[in-house]
């Protein structure tokens, strides 16, 4: 009888990783062989960069990961093509990955109990305001959805782009996202607040980040616009870092909603959930994404 040699601990590491995925699909509702591809296929990515997000209102998974080079940019595009994306939001793909020479390149599927309904590539690259300018104009964006973006980008004095990210679903939309980065501190949190005055939302739009600015106001943001098939989507997304699961249960409408929420965070083992995304629209209450790194 042979001894048993142990595993090596990527393995291990991989093993739990798509047991606990299995217990969060369960949980939402989501079909486990509707992600199971994208656990193939990336597999090794996954044990370097894992992050997952809720949609507690939608019951709805988001698996990320990271990579760069053209294989991995060769194999994002096949996965997204074999799912059903149109041609169009491949090309988009492929000639961002081009310009941005295929580095830093963030790739994330999210699925609900249909299967896999969108499929999200983000590029950190620091790109400067003119060349976020030209990547949205070529995606369709109007004169006034641009000049949105630059006005937004001089009110929280960024002179660069964090993320530029792209969504693309099976049905063939398109949506354009543009991520400004915001330090901690009432100064940061002042000129979030005046960017989101600048994209139509009110005081009291606003009101429940105010409320929590206590707990807030000294986080990492990420402060995001989205254009979908180049129309500017209203409002605008705070990524919050490092947040307490007591702020996320006060804003969402139901137990069963808490629960999902939660359910990344407590699988992960983390006190905090990693970041929360908190979708501002006006005349609308807040739409709250979870979100944690494996």
């Amino acid at each position: 009888m042979t001894e048993e040699r142990p595993r090596p601990d990527g393995y291990e590491g991989l093993f739990r990783g798509s047991a606990r995925l299995g217990v969060l699909c369960a949980g939402l509702g989501v079909p486990w062989e509707s992600v199971a591809p994208v656990v193939g296929s990336f597999s090794e990515r996954f044990k370097d960069y894992f992050e997952l997000s809720i949609d507690p209102a939608k019951s709805a998974l988001g698996l990320m990961t990271k990579g760069e080079g053209q294989p991995y940019v060769y194999r994002v595009t096949r996965l997204m093509e074999e799912s059903g994306v149109p041609e169009a939001g491949l090309r988009r793909f492929l000639v961002r990955a081009k310009y941005f020479e295929a580095r830093n390149v963030f790739f994330k599927v999210e699925a609900d109990s249909r299967g896999l309904r969108e499929f999200s590539t983000y590029f950190r690259r620091r790109p400067s305001i003119d060349v976020a300018h030209a990547c949205l104009a070529d995606a369709g964006a109007d004169a006034d959805g641009v000049g949105l973006m630059e006005a937004v980008a001089e009110v929280l004095e960024k002179k660069t782009v964090h993320f530029l990210g792209t969504a693309a679903t099976p049905a063939g939309d398109l949506m354009e996202k543009v991520y400004f980065s915001q330090e901690g501190g009432a100064q940061s949190w002042e000129r979030l607040r005046a960017a989101a005055m600048l994209c139509g939302l009110s005081d009291s739009d606003w009101a429940p980040m105010a409320a929590r600015a206590s707990a807030l106001s000294d986080c990492t943001v990420f402060a995001s616009l989205g254009y979908r098939n180049g129309e500017l989507m209203p409002g605008m997304k705070l990524d919050v870092h490092r947040v307490e699961p007591g702020i996320v249960n006060g804003l969402l409408s139901s137990d069963a909603e808490r629960e999902r929420a939660d359910l990344a965070r407590v699988s992960s083992g983390n006190k905090r959930h990693s970041y929360v995304g908190f979708r501002l629209v006006p005349d609308a209450p807040v739409q709250i994404k979870t979100y944690n790194l494996g």
